[in-house]
This record gives C-alpha cells, sequence and structure tokens, in this order.
C-alpha cells in the first residue's frame, strides 16, 4: 500500500482524473455550445427581400379595400384584413404620417393574436429590414423599438433576437450580457424554427461531407506518393530499370490518366489499388477508413440536391409556413400549386384549412378539412381542428364528438384544452372543468400562456395541431423527382456508368479488395525503407529481414559484429543526416498543411485524422468568402467575432499538430 507522499500524490493524480473525465465533456460542450452561439449571432437580417416584394407588387397593382380578389402576380384568393392594413401602414410610413402608420401596425398585430395566427413572417422580415437600416444609420433606438414590433408580429422566428443583439451591441458594447441574453433566446428559436434550422443543418452537412471527401481522398493520394519508390524498386528488378525511372513514369503515366478524362473519385480508388501488397498495417488500416469515408462523396451530392429541392420547390417548407404563419393570399397560391400537383395530398390540404380558417372562410376551411380525412381519416390533428372549426360555426355537440374521436387516438392537453372550452360553452360546466384541470396538469405552461391570451382578447381561444418538427424533418429528407434527377445528374458527371444506388458498394468494395489483398501479400517480401537510414531494401538486393532494418543497420545494431569502425562511423552520420531531414522535412509539411508531416512518417490512420482537421478548417473559410453558395435563407455570414474564434481554434489546432508531430519523431 502506498504511504507518505507517494500515496497522497496517487490520490490526488486519482482525483485529478475523475475530475477532469467529468469536467472535460461538460467543457467540450460548453465550448461547441459558445462556437455555435457566435456562428448564429451572425445571422444577418438583410433578407433577400423577394416575398416582401411580391407583397410590395399586389401593392402597386392595386386592388380595392372591399377584399376584391388580387389579380397582380396571378392570385386567387382575396386580400387578408391584415394586408390592408399592412399596406396602410407602408403608406402612412411614405407620407410621413407616422401617427396612422403605428396605428395600422397595431391593428395587424391584434388581427394575428385575435385570430390566433402564431407567426406573421412577411411583415416580420420586413420590419426587420427596417431595423437593420436603421441601425446603419445609428438610429439604434428606433431600431429596438421596430425589432420589439416585428418580434410581436413573428414570435417564433430567431431573426428579432440576433438583429436586437447586434443592435444592444453597436449602441453600447458595455451592455454585452443583455446582447448575449438575446443571442440565447435567439438560439433557442433557431433551433426550434424549421425554416432556420433546416437550411443550416444542411450548410454544415455540406461542410463537413466536403471535408470528408477531401481529406480522404488527399490522404490516399499522399500515402501513395509514400509508397510508389517501394512499387517502382520492386518492378525495376522485373523490367531492369532504374527504379527512379520508373517512379517518374508511374507519376506521368497516372496523371495522363487522370488528364485523359478518367473520373477523380475512380483514379484515387485506382491508386488504393495500386499499392494493396506495398502497405504496412498503419498504412493499410489508413487507407481502408479512407475508402469508406469517400463515401461522402455521394452523400454529399445528395445533400446538395436536398438544398436544391429546398429553395426551388420546397413542399415542406411550404406547409410549415403556412401552418405557423400561413396567411393571405400568397400563402394560399402557394400552397395551391401543391394542391395542383396532387390533389390527393392530405397535409397540403390541411394546411389550406388552416389559412382559409385563419382568415374567416369557414366553409371551405371545413370542405378542404373533410377530403383531407377523407384521405387519412384516423388523424387526431385532423379531428381536433375540424373540431375547432365545427365550434367556431356554432355546432358544439359535433365539435364535442370531434374532440373526443381525437382523444381516442393521440391523448393530447391541447385537445383537452379545447374540449373543455366546447363542454363550457354547451354549459357543461363540471365536465368542463374536468378536462381543463387534465390540459392544466399535463402542460402548465401551454395552459397558462392560452388564459392569459383569451384574457388579453375577450374571446375563446381553441388550439389547432401542426405537424410536428421531427415530421416535417423527416419529409424534407426525400428528394423530389427532380431532385432525384439533378443528383443522378451529377453523380453520372463524376462517376460515370456506376448507378448512384451503387455509389456505396464501389468504397466499400475497394476497401475489402485492399483488406484481401493485405491478407493475400502476408508473404510478399516486398521493398521497404530501412527504419534507421531511410534507405530501400529488400531480398533480392541484399540479405534484409522483416525487421525493418537494411543489411548494414543490421549488421551494426542487432549482430554487432562484422562492420569495421569506419563503416559503423559513416553509417552513423548517414542514420544523423537522415533524422535532421525527416524532422525538419515533416515540421516544414506540418506548418504547410497538418497532416503531411504525418503521411510523411507513415503515421497512417494519424495522416488521415490531422488532413480531413485540416480540411474542414480551410474549407471553412471557402464557405465563408462565397467560393459556395450558401444554403440558408437567412445568409449565416462570417462576422468579426466568428473570425477570432476561429483564428484561435486554427492557432491551437497548428501548435497542436506540432506537438503530435514532435511526440511522432521521438518514437521514430
Amino acid at each position: 500500500m502506498p504511504s507518505g507522499k507517494a500515496g497522497k500524490t496517487q490520490t490526488a493524480m486519482k482525483r485529478f482524473r475523475c475530475f477532469s473525465l467529468s469536467v472535460l465533456p461538460g467543457a467540450i460542450l460548453l465550448l461547441a455550445s459558445f462556437a455555435f452561439a457566435i456562428e448564429v449571432s451572425d445571422v444577418t437580417v438583410d433578407f433577400p427581400l423577394s416575398e416582401v416584394l411580391k407583397l410590395q407588387d399586389q401593392e402597386e397593382g392595386g386592388a380595392a379595400g372591399d377584399g376584391s380578389a388580387i389579380v397582380v402576380g396571378k392570385s386567387r384568393f382575396p386580400r387578408s384584413p391584415w394586408e390592408e392594413d399592412w399596406f396602410s401602414y407602408r403608406q402612412g410610413i411614405l407620407r410621413g404620417n407616422f401617427r396612422a402608420a403605428s396605428e395600422s401596425l397595431e391593428r395587424v398585430i391584434a388581427y394575428r393574436k385575435d385570430h390566433g395566427i402564431p407567426n406573421l413572417y412577411l411583415p416580420s422580415i420586413a420590419l426587420l429590414k427596417e431595423a437593420s437600416l436603421a441601425r446603419k444609420e445609428n438610429r439604434f433606438e428606433d431600431s429596438l423599438e421596430i425589432i420589439s414590433i416585428a418580434r410581436d408580429l413573428a414570435p417564433d422566428t430567431p431573426g428579432p433576437h440576433f438583429q436586437k443583439a447586434r443592435t444592444i451591441w453597436s449602441q453600447n458594447q458595455l451592455r454585452a450580457l443583455s446582447a448575449l441574453d438575446a443571442i440565447l433566446e435567439g438560439t433557442g428559436a433557431f433551433l426550434k424554427d424549421f425554416r432556420s434550422l433546416f437550411p443550416w443543418v444542411l450548410d454544415f452537412a455540406l461542410w463537413l461531407l466536403l471535408g470528408l471527401a477531401v481529406g480522404s481522398s488527399l490522404t490516399i493520394f499522399l500515402l501513395f506518393l509514400r509508397v510508389v519508390p517501394r512499387l517502382s524498386h520492386d518492378l525495376s528488378h522485373l523490367v531492369k530499370v532504374p527504379h527512379w525511372v520508373l517512379i517518374l513514369s508511374f507519376l506521368v503515366l497516372l496523371g495522363a490518366v487522370l488528364v485523359s478524362g478518367m473520373s477523380l473519385v475512380l483514379w484515387v480508388i485506382l491508386l488504393a489499388l495500386l499499392m494493396v501488397l506495398h502497405l504496412s498495417s498503419r498504412e493499410r488500416l489508413a487507407v481502408m477508413i479512407a475508402l469508406v469515408l469517400m463515401a461522402s462523396v455521394p452523400a454529399f451530392l445528395h445533400v446538395l440536391s436536398l438544398g436544391r429541392d429546398y429553395f426551388s420547390d420546397s413542399r415542406s417548407l411550404a406547409i410549415y409556413k403556412a401552418e405557423r404563419g400561413g396567411e393571405g393570399s400568397q400563402t394560399l397560391d402557394e400552397l395551391h400549386y401543391y394542391r395542383v400537383r396532387d390533389a390527393e395530398d392530405s397535409e397540403v390540404l390541411a394546411a389550406m384549412s388552416l389559412v382559409l380558417k385563419r382568415s374567416g372562410n369557414m366553409k371551405e376551411a371545413e370542405s378542404l378539412l373533410r377530403r383531407a380525412m377523407e384521405i387519412t381519416p384516423f388523424s387526431p390533428r385532423y379531428l381536433n381542428n375540424l373540431g375547432n372549426i365545427l365550434l367556431g360555426t356554432g355546432r358544439i355537440e359535433q365539435a364535442i364528438a370531434h374532440y373526443r374521436d381525437a382523444l381516442r387516438y393521440k391523448d393530447d392537453p391541447r385537445i383537452h384544452y379545447n374540449l373543455s372550452q366546447a363542454l363550457r360553452e354547451n354549459l357543461q360546466l363540471e365536465e368542463g372543468e374536468t378536462e381543463f384541470r387534465i390540459a392544466q396538469e399535463r402542460s402548465p405552461a401551454l395552459t397558462e400562456m392560452l388564459m392569459e391570451s383569451q384574457q388579453a382578447t375577450v374571446q375563446r381561444i381553441t388550439m389547432d395541431i401542426f405537424r410536428g418538427m421531427g415530421a416535417t424533418l423527416v419529409d424534407s429528407l426525400s428528394l423530389t423527382t427532380q431532385g432525384h434527377d439533378y443528383r443522378n445528374r451529377l453523380w453520372a458527371g463524376i462517376v460515370p456508368k456506376i448507378p448512384f444506388r451503387g455509389s456505396w458498394l464501389l468504397f466499400l468494395g475497394a476497401c475489402a479488395v485492399v483488406y484481401l489483398g493485405g491478407l493475400a501479400g502476408r508473404n510478399f517480401r516486398g521493398a521497404a525503407r530501412c527504419r534507421k537510414c531511410g534507405h530501400l531494401h529488400c531480398h533480392r538486393c541484399s540479405q534484409s529481414a522483416r525487421d525493418g532494418l537494411c543489411a548494414q543497420c543490421r549488421q551494426i545494431f542487432i549482430v554487432r559484429s562484422g562492420v569495421d569502425p569506419a563503416g559503423r562511423v559513416r553509417k552513423m552520420m548517414q542514420i544523423l543526416s537522415f533524422n535532421k531531414r525527416k524532422a525538419l522535412i515533416s515540421r516544414f509539411a506540418t506548418v504547410l498543411f497538418p497532416g503531411l508531416g504525418h503521411s510523411y512518417l507513415g503515421a497512417g490512420w494519424q495522416s488521415l485524422v490531422f488532413i480531413t482537421l485540416s480540411v474542414f478548417f480551410w474549407s471553412k473559410w471557402v464557405f465563408w468568402h462565397g467560393f459556395f453558395r450558401s444554403t440558408t435563407s437567412l445568409q449565416i455570414e462570417a462576422g468579426f467575432s466568428s473570425r477570432i474564434v476561429f483564428g484561435l481554434f486554427l492557432v491551437a489546432y497548428y501548435l497542436f499538430a506540432l506537438k503530435k508531430i514532435g511526440d511522432r519523431l521521438e518514437e521514430k
């Protein structure tokens, strides 16, 4: 048993290890959260104003204030009352009548609350644009006031929070805590909002897959450059040509094959297969992992096609916006486009029903929802929403029956709350109170919010149920027919004559060939480099063994006899020179691009890890500087804070890579 200082030291070390194991994951998570907050805090509200301009085009086209159908933009649906108030606000601002403009905005906010519309995205976006312009003109108080109104119009969108943080920071940098609080609130809204979360995830996935594809390909190429002298040395015994000539011939031939039109992906796989018999165990492991990671190439194309679908023709996005903020002619036009494409799409019909209900068109809303229920008859969402329509039109008994049917399929506190409202309306007060208590127990925050809204509007409020975020995300991961065609065309341009469905087997098959080649080549005694002096040697040239030493080094360090002192001194000088050259080249290569030095030393999987991480770092600059189109409609940009954090991470990463290359050299 340890005693005295030794025992205390061991106990302290154990406590330190336990402490580090418990604290380190939390510290890493906190650091990742901070990096995410900085990335997301640079979401700008300088939106492309295409949607807002469509709204203004309708205004310029002119429509009567009686709600007649709009002709401009080929809209089939009447203008919503809030749109009239929004246009009045715009006219008041243009004419300098700010009091009338303020009253119009108040009517828009009241309309949203009275009709149970979760968000009015378009006017909120337009106000954030105005707030951004006010901030750039140093009118900070005006900007914060406009942001507050924009938040009232769209409480669930992250834009107002991030714009508030930027305005507070620009106004007074001593209010850093207030800005950080707004950032955290915005991050929470960002993660809950499909319109911001999904494109950001696509952007992140593209960055990740690009790094994996480039890193794995570069690793295989560098390992081939390391192996090609050994391969050429063995071939030189067969064709009786100096091996340096074969090295040049190999490189020229492979370059000509690539330039002649061979796919880069197939070319990299060819390099892996050519060196299958000359790989060490570590190098073989690195090549096999790299071949598996090259499956990120088809995955990259798939995610790219998902992004194209999202921005060009996203049914999921249209339904999401309609359910959580859809109100007005433009929203109905978008949904009608998908209804024409598929008349049996129950989700589109249900979303149109919600929008029509909010605008007061109960008859058509009920008709569309009943049609959706014929297609999907046992949906608790549809039953609940139909109950809300029936309750709103005075058919209380039918509404109660639909709420009870909905509860048979899903025990949801929102349905219990709606049922309590219907029962109270039907003077079944005791049973209504019971249902209200159930809703309150299941979701206290929800019922409190509903009661506050009900007291503020002095009218009955019922809760419509939307499709969940998870279902929306899953639905968005399915490519449209156009997306499938686009992805297949891209893949055919990269790897012709191999279908996309077989792309995964291509890389797994190459990995299996490398593994089986290692099993078959266990007895293959090919050329190798001496681990002491770096000279090429093989059993045909000299009496070399499998201990990684040439004949001279083996005689000096293993046999330790039969070597004259002068020859020993010369050899030791060669070894010293080789070690200095190896250290210089490996460190210089690491400074150029971390991972190159590990590849030069034959570190195997370590070279793959460092090369891939280096590609992650530098490809981030590629995305930041706009060589690739950003996949998010919120235009995530690299701000000054993001660049500082990125620079600190990069410096720390380079120092870590140099430390690891030093450790590797000491092992050697």
